[in-house]
């Protein structure tokens, strides 16, 4: 057994060279999908969420939208109360709780299409604020340890 084999047959000499050739074969596929320049974008998707004039007005329609379904909660909680026959107060109840629902559907499916439409605004924009500086790949701060350019601050700047 050599000095760099264990007691089960693991050759760590071998895990060694796979390791390097692996190192290598990262960097090389990094550099051919950078077009050979190395640079990488960062875009932090959450900041540029929270700052962009569209996502603000969708937090503003959202938030719009919950009151509206409080009220309607609301009154017919009132309407339930004033209800003195129990037969009546249970058909009202399944009648306005499906009127809710469907408005809170309706609206959940209207937020989830302008959340959709936000998001795809935002990569397009990237794409364009990192093609100007000639970057082709682009990645979210989480997955970086160091370096890159980040572009998040422009990204916001062309959003509004």
């Amino acid at each position: 057994m050599s000095k760099f084999e264990s007691e089960i047959g693991v050759s760590y000499g071998l895990m060694i060279i796979i390791a390097i050739l692996a190192a290598v074969t990262s960097s090389f596929v990094t550099y051919k999908a950078t077009g050979g320049s190395g640079k990488v974008a960062i875009v932090d998707i959450d900041r540029v969420a929270n700052s962009a004039k569209s996502a603000i007005a969708l937090r503003e329609v959202r938030d719009g939208q919950l009151d509206h379904l409080r009220k309607m909660t609301e009154e017919a909680e009132n309407r339930l109360k004033t209800e003195t026959n129990e037969d009546n107060r249970k058909k009202l109840s399944e009648v306005y709780l499906a009127e809710i629902n469907k408005q809170k559907d309706e609206f959940d499916q209207q937020y989830l299409n302008a959340l959709r439409t936000l998001d795809q605004a935002i990569r397009e924009t990237s794409v364009t604020v990192a093609g100007r500086k000639g970057i082709k790949v682009i990645l979210s701060p989480d997955s970086v340890v160091e370096g890159g350019i980040d572009i998040t601050d422009d990204v916001i700047s062309t959003m509004h």
